[in-house]
């Protein structure tokens, strides 16, 4: 296993260098995606330590977060306040399907290891991930820790702000400022609804959108079609389940893990801020 161990300073992430291909297609077909090959390098930052645990809900628990995690196709991760991301790690591109599904881990999802102090930075778990304008889009992993419940995505009382703004791959996404600054406007609730989401939403259908949960890491694929889009994933957990945001708010055909053929413009509204609070992570088993 290619084990990443983390902190909250300057990351720094060797990963082998790819070509470029539709990371929708079958691992190792060659397409037409933009980028520059599988990985990059986003922004840091320091916190003292707060109250998540990154599943261990409040607990101050003083272990380390263990991270199992892929994007179709580019994400970061980190923990902060309702205000703030004080610990990012980011941002990964994949560029090729074998990068998002195939084994071993660190060819295809990657593997973290998050120090207590970053894990424990604030009281929110952030994925932030946005996808090429190609076949399937979505954000699959799991957070563990010794002494609490794993956190899953698609499972629990996600929220997502879908920003509007566009990164391609080969950007290596948004800045840890930039991030921060999109966050403020989440919480004020001002992005322009024509182009995003204009603040947060939840699992529950809106005008605005919603997170939408997909299927669980259990299910073979041949062709991506509603209901699965993805292979199975190498290493993360069957609880696991696939997570995007719904644009759609009244959708009566497609999936919103897959991109609408014909579609012109970030139809998506990525470039995306998912975040689960304190409050709905595991509690440490009594």
């Amino acid at each position: 296993m290619n084990l990443r161990l983390l902190s909250a300073l300057t990351l720094a992430i060797a990963l082998p260098a790819s070509g470029c291909s539709d990371a929708g297609s079958d691992p190792g077909d060659s397409g037409a995606g933009a980028g520059a090959g599988h990985g990059g390098a986003g922004g840091d930052g320091e916190g003292g330590p707060g109250e998540i645990a990154g599943g261990g809900g409040g607990t101050g628990l003083s272990s380390a977060v263990s991270v199992i995690i892929t994007a179709d196709n580019a994400y970061g991760f980190g923990y902060g306040t309702g205000d703030t991301l004080l610990s990012y790690f980011g941002g990964i591109e994949n560029n090729l399907a074998a990068e998002i599904f195939s084994c071993p881990i660190g060819h295809g999802p990657e593997s973290y290891t998050v120090p207590s102090e970053s894990a424990n930075a604030g009281h929110y778990l952030y994925i932030i991930t946005y996808a090429d304008k190609l076949t399937t889009q979505g954000v699959i992993g799991q957070f563990f820790r010794e002494g609490a419940e794993p956190v899953f995505t698609g499972n629990g009382g996600w929220e997502v702000c879908a920003t509007g703004e566009d990164y391609d791959l080969g950007s290596h996404g948004p800045t840890l400022e930039t991030i921060n600054q999109q966050l403020a406007s989440c919480n004020r609730g001002d992005l322009d609804p024509q182009t995003s989401s204009a603040g947060w939403v939840t699992t529950e259908a809106s005008a605005r959108g919603h997170v939408v949960f997909g299927e669980a890491n259990d299910t073979a694929r041949e062709i991506p079609e509603p209901g699965n889009e993805f292979p199975v994933v190498c290493g993360i957990d069957e609880e696991a389940r696939w997570m995007w945001y719904e644009w759609e708010p009244d959708r009566s055909a497609g999936s919103p893990f897959l991109w609408p053929s014909g579609s012109a413009g970030n139809v998506t509204k990525d470039f995306l801020i998912f975040r689960l609070g304190a409050e709905l992570i595991p509690d440490v088993p009594r």
